[in-house]
């Protein structure tokens, strides 16, 4: 434990308590309220929606216009889209309709090589979508256009899914809260007084919102989890490696950057996790067997309601830790065996992550500046400028280049001692979790912070960046709506290459909770 670490989150911890009821007093209005989702279509999931495109019960283009209706309608409220292709969306839709009218395409052969065949999705602005937006958020890239498309936007195009837009991020994918100075702040469809996390943000609204039945997101420490546990989705981050991340930007030429670094499907069915993890997996050097079948029976469950006590933490609240009982109540009796384990190392989780992530070598760029390329801003700078409005950089960027520039204020002789204590406590978790084994956990501390409160809660990401460290899989699980009408859910975690463990319980679970619930449901 660092001391000076320690102090430093009981300092953020006490602002949090002073600064609590400005927040009530500044968010006291009534959140704007978003439309009720009226077309039928928009309630299907992305499986059902191909099989009935594929058997002619309903066109692509049928659906992909009551997609584009529905952003139009909730867009104003979240401000989730940065550039749409609607125009050429609705186009390819009715290319799929001839097809499949005059017989070009097989609808047996397109169940199997094309199983998104007409189906619509999203893409967060970080993974690149040809012709569209590639600009990471950030000033200095503000006319940036994607040259191609992304690994993972190029295998959901050959499954035969057509684009919807881009999403919004922070800048340069920096924090929990999507804002940046090109595009303004999304908003939580739940509450829009509310963020709606990141970086994958946009996409985790839109999705929330009932305006895309699938989106693409990117994961490097939460940012397909987080967006998902606020906005009521199911969200997967893969096994390391399993998913390509070319065609991401920020990116780094370090290994150990895009071994933590996952593209991954953000979705409001379970299943489409499942769908859209073959198409996405489709080149990875490892059998991930998603196809067999999961014997939930056969299964060890874990469960940890929050991390050991250590000074400063973020506490998990109520809600989060009750989903997590009702969840595991659910579950134990259908699996092999259920276990609370004690990790005493896991008190140190905030050392540990940031020993492994703001001190590897060739963290990419955040403050970048338009008249040196090769360098950066000084964050201490643009900080004392940023309180003044005079910043071209978003206080969650600033931040976050105060962190990669201080190593986390960990002191550098401290650094291997960390390190160290990670690669023990990933054994550990190796040998707990084996090839049948699932561990429950938060995937974050609360539900949907408002308005400027992350950065006083960035020590609740060491919930989701541990497993990133680790390479292991994720699937977030939304486990209803709580008193205030927020969603809330867990992480489901497994070991490598055990990605459809973690699915396979998390249909287990939508089947009893019923998952994602509309906004307008509440």
């Amino acid at each position: 434990m660092e001391l000076t670490v320690r102090l430093a989150m009981i300092i953020l911890k006490l602002i949090t308590k002073i600064l609590q009821p400005i927040y009530w007093f500044v968010n006291s209005h009534r959140p704007k309220q978003l439309p009720a989702i009226k077309n039928p279509l928009l309630l299907l999931s992305a499986k059902e929606l191909a099989k009935k495109i594929r058997n002619r019960e309903i066109s692509s283009e049928a659906v992909v216009k009551a997609y584009i209706e529905r952003i139009i309608a909730v867009n104003p409220q979240i401000n989730a889209v940065i550039e749409n292709r609607f125009n050429e969306a609705t186009k390819e839709a009715k290319i799929c309709d001839n097809n499949l009218d005059s017989g070009v395409v097989n609808i047996h052969t397109l169940e199997r090589e094309q199983p998104l065949y007409g189906v619509p999705f999203s893409v967060k602005e970080a993974c690149a979508l040809k012709g569209c937006s590639f600009t990471a958020c950030t000033l200095s890239r503000k006319d940036e256009k994607a040259p191609e498309d992304g690994e993972a936007v190029k295998l959901m195009k050959l499954a035969g899914a057509i684009p919807l837009c881009v999403t919004n991020t922070p800048e340069m994918c920096s924090g929990f809260d999507s804002s940046n100075l090109i595009h303004g702040s999304t908003n939580n469809p739940y509450d829009t007084r509310r963020i709606a996390g990141g970086s994958s943000g946009g996409e985790g609204a839109l999705g929330g919102a009932g305006a895309t039945p699938l989106g693409i997101g990117s994961d490097i420490a939460g940012s397909i989890r987080v967006p998902c546990l606020f906005n009521g989705l199911f969200g997967h981050k893969a096994t390391s490696g399993a998913v390509s991340i070319r065609g991401h930007y920020p990116m780094s030429p370090s290994p150990i950057f895009q071994n933590y670094l996952s593209t991954g499907p953000m979705t409001r069915y379970s299943e489409d996790l499942l769908i859209a993890m073959k198409i996405l997996s489709k080149n990875y050097k490892e059998n991930l067997r998603l196809d067999d079948p999961v014997d939930i029976n056969k299964l060890k469950l874990f469960y940890m309601e929050k991390f050991p006590n250590s000074p400063g933490e973020i506490p998990v609240t109520h809600d989060i830790r009750n989903s997590i009982k009702k969840a595991v109540n659910f579950l134990k009796k259908r699996v092999a065996s259920v276990d609370s384990p004690n990790m005493n190392e896991l008190k140190d989780v905030y050392e540990i992550s940031t020993a492994m992530f703001f001190c590897m070598a060739d963290i990419p760029r955040i403050l970048l500046n338009p008249d040196d390329p090769k360098n950066e801003k000084n964050p201490f700078i643009e900080l004392g400028k940023a309180l003044f409005g005079f910043s071209q950089h978003t206080k969650n960027a600033i931040l976050m280049g105060i962190f990669k520039d201080t190593k986390g204020f960990l002191y550098e002789s401290r650094l291997d001692y960390y390190r160290e204590r990670a690669a023990k406590l990933q054994t550990a978790f190796e040998n707990m979790l084996g090839t049948n084994g699932v561990l429950i956990v938060p995937t974050y501390p609360s539900p949907a912070l408002l308005r400027n409160q992350s950065f006083l809660y960035t020590p609740g990401g060491s919930y989701c960046i541990l497993f990133n460290i680790f390479g292991f899989p994720s699937t977030q699980v939304p486990m209803g709506l709580n008193e205030q009408g927020l969603p809330i859910g867990f992480q489901l975690i497994a070991n490598k290459n055990q990605d459809r463990l973690c699915l396979a319980v998390a249909q287990e679970l939508e089947k009893e909770f019923g998952g994602w619930i509309a906004p307008s449901s509440r």
